[in-house]
């Protein structure tokens, strides 16, 4: 029998076992059994649904983030959790801690966790061109949507941004947010210490719009390195260890190298600095676009499909160094390319929705 004393003494049989020792056991252990293990005791389910607990999970998790084929072995039931016909309709996702948020151009939105088979379809809204977001409050410990819906207007025919939130477990109605009308994201956004990056394809030339998920207000608008900033071809954001990162694509496919501008400093004194990054052999003048996105270990990465194989290609800023990594089994599954990099990139999850 399990029991937990004032939190501080966990009993197994005629073992007595520190609180602490427990909670740095559990940590470590994958998402999969740790949802089983919360059948063991009410102790157990206790300390597994505590958010320290599950903060402390997840950042183990990141810290042992790895690529390669045996990972995608474990990952397959979250494959296929996804693939699962009650989201064949929705077809963009992003992703931030592990959680997954999809939609589509026809007022659907759901959120999940693959990793414990949670998930939850937020309020219906009219048909529009969408974009979502997906933020944590640090405060509150409470993950918030964020929808930017590009709107055609009845009246005059006019389009207008109108910008939405819904926080998970408290929300009923999507919640409109003043003050947005200006900014509609670009491909993709990034989620970083409670604030969410995005490129604005509204501005010219570009910029970054910030939004605070606490205060749930944009904050402040960043401008993009020169020369990018007013591109043709926008650049996409990532993250990189922490910070804000663009990747510019234009000279890809006529040129063996791309741009990476990564954002130093806080306020006043922020700068962007440039790396050029030599491309993969394996990739220079193929027909093949790779998908650029960035990994939990603030490597590069590309992914790159010919016939039906799958590679990634991980590249190390510090090194400069690319290693290849070859991807099986994922092709079958994912019918969407624009998926693969997502999924490649989840961080295990224990946060329940409920």
């Amino acid at each position: 029998m399990v029991y937990m004393e004032r939190k501080k003494i966990v009993a197994i049989g005629n073992l007595c076992i520190p609180y602490e020792i427990i909670f740095e056991i559990l940590k470590e252990v994958p998402a999969k059994s740790l949802m089983r293990f919360r059948c063991v005791s009410k102790s157990f389910c206790s300390l597994i649904s505590e958010p320290l607990f599950i903060e402390a999970h997840q950042k183990f998790s990141t810290a042992q983030f790895h690529v390669s084929c045996t990972s995608l072995t474990t990952r397959e039931n979250v494959i296929q959790y996804l693939n699962q016909s009650r989201f064949s309709k929705l077809h963009s996702l992003a992703s931030t801690n592990g959680l997954v948020c999809l939609w589509n151009f026809y007022g659907d939105v759901a959120v999940c966790n693959p990793f414990t088979q949670e998930h939850i379809f937020l309020p219906n809204q009219q048909p529009s061109i969408t974009c979502c977001s997906l933020g944590f409050d640090p405060t509150t410990k409470k993950y918030k949507v964020i929808k930017a819906q590009y709107m055609l207007e009845d009246r005059d025919y006019s389009c207008k941004v109108r910008y939405w939130i819904y926080t998970i477990g408290v929300d009923k109605l999507w919640r409109e947010i003043p003050d947005c009308a200006n900014i509609f994201p670009i491909y993709n956004f990034v989620y970083i210490g409670g604030v969410i990056y995005c490129v604005n394809r509204l501005s010219k030339p570009y910029n970054i719009a910030a939004f605070s998920v606490e205060d749930e207000k944009l904050i402040r608008m960043i401008l993009l390195p020169d020369g990018v900033s007013t591109s043709k071809c926008p650049p996409k954001i990532v993250e990189i260890k922490g910070q804000v990162a663009l990747v510019d694509q234009r000279k890809f496919g006529g040129d063996d190298k791309v741009s990476l501008y990564v954002l130093n400093g806080t306020g006043e004194t922020e700068t962007w600095v440039k790396h050029i990054i030599a491309l993969p052999l394996e990739l220079i003048n193929t027909k093949y676009l790779p998908l650029f996105n960035t990994n939990p270990k603030g490597e590069i990465t590309l992914n790159s499909n010919s016939s039906t194989i799958w590679h990634m290609f991980l590249y190390d800023i510090a090194k400069k160094d690319w290693r290849k990594v070859d991807i099986h089994g994922i092709c079958e599954r994912v019918h969407r390319v624009s998926w693969v990099g997502v999924l490649l990139n989840l961080v295990e999850n224990i946060w329940s929705l409920k």
